[in-house]
C-alpha cells in the first residue's frame, strides 16, 4: 500500500527540513474543515450509542471535584467557599494539560490508517488532537461556571486574562503533541511511561493543594512549569493577576518547549509514516 502523507518528497525533507516543516504546519492549520470534522467524528465514535456523550466525562470530573473538595477541604482546614473554586479550576485545567500529554502520545499512532491512505499534511492530526481535547474542555468548563455561580464569585474584567493563559496552555499542548507523538511513533514505550509521569506530576503539582503550604520546600512548585501554566488560568478567575514569576516561567517554558518540539519534528517528520 503506498504511503501518502504530504505534498513534499523525501528530497525536500532533507534539503530544507525547517521550511518544509513550517509549511506542513501552516498547510495543516488551514485545513480547518478537515481536522475539525475528524476531531468531532472522533468524539462521536468514542461515545457512540451513549445518551450523555462527553458529558459523562464532565459528570465524572464533577463527582471527583465534589468528593475531593469536601474531604481535602476538611484535611486542609479550609472552607468549601475558599477551597472548592480553587480545586475545580485547577482540576479542569490539569485535565486539559494531562489530556494533551497522554493523547499527544497517540497523535500519529492513533491516525495510522489515515496517514497511510490520505494525502494530507501530518500536522492535520495534531490539530485534530487539539480540537478533540478542547471539545472535552468546553464541556468541563460547566463545572467551573457552576462552582463560581454557587459561591457568588465574579472575576470581573480581569477574568478575561485567563483566556490568554488558556492560549498559552494550548500552544504547549501542541508542542507536547508534536514531540511525544513523534517519539511514540518510534518508541511504543513512551505512552505507558508518560502515564506514570503524569500520575506522579499530579501529586507534586499544586492542583489540589496550595503552593505556599510547602513552606521551605516551595522550590518544588516554583520550578514546576505545569503549576505556572495552571496559575495563568486560575489566578485571573479567583485571585486577580498572575504573578510576574508565573508569566516569566510560563513564557520561557513555552518558547523552549515549542522550539524543541519543532526541531525534533522537523528532523524526523519524514520517517513517521515508515515507523507506523
Amino acid at each position: 500500500m503506498p504511503v501518502a502523507t504530504v505534498d513534499y518528497d523525501a528530497a525536500n525533507y532533507r534539503q530544507s527540513p525547517i521550511s518544509s516543516t513550517f509549511a506542513d504546519l501552516v498547510a495543516g492549520l488551514k485545513l480547518v474543515e478537515l481536522w475539525g470534522t475528524m476531531g468531532w467524528l472522533d468524539m462521536r465514535q468514542r461515545y457512540r450509542r451513549s445518551v450523555m456523550g462527553p458529558f459523562w466525562v464532565t459528570l465524572s470530573l464533577a463527582a471527583f471535584v465534589g468528593g475531593l473538595g469536601i474531604t481535602y477541604g476538611a484535611l486542609f482546614k479550609m472552607s468549601l467557599q475558599e477551597y472548592l473554586p480553587y480545586l475545580s479550576v485547577g482540576i479542569v485545567i490539569w485535565t486539559l494539560l494531562a489530556g494533551f500529554i497522554m493523547e499527544g502520545c497517540g497523535t500519529f499512532t492513533g491516525a495510522e490508517a489515515a496517514i497511510k491512505q490520505m494525502p494530507a499534511p501530518l500536522s492535520v492530526h495534531l490539530f485534530r488532537l487539539i480540537w478533540r481535547s478542547l471539545i472535552i474542555f468546553f464541556h468541563n468548563i460547566i463545572i467551573i461556571a457552576l462552582v463560581l455561580f454557587i459561591f457568588g464569585i465574579n472575576p470581573g474584567w480581569v477574568g478575561f486574562m485567563s483566556l490568554v493563559g488558556l492560549c498559552i496552555v494550548v500552544i504547549n499542548g501542541a508542542a507536547f503533541g508534536l514531540l511525544l507523538g513523534t517519539l511514540s511513533a518510534r518508541f511504543r514505550d513512551i505512552p505507558p511511561l508518560m502515564s506514570n509521569v503524569v500520575q506522579t506530576l499530579f501529586f507534586v503539582t499544586p492542583v489540589i493543594w496550595h503552593a505556599d503550604s510547602l513552606q521551605d520546600r516551595q522550590v518544588i512548585a516554583d520550578w514546576n512549569p505545569l503549576y505556572h501554566l495552571i496559575e495563568l488560568v486560575r489566578a485571573p478567575i479567583l485571585t486577580g493577576f498572575p504573578t510576574v514569576v508565573n508569566w516569566e516561567f510560563s513564557l520561557v517554558f513555552t518558547v523552549v518547549n515549542c522550539l524543541i518540539a519543532f526541531l525534533f519534528y522537523a528532523r524526523f517528520r519524514w520517517r513517521i509514516p515508515y515507523w507506523l
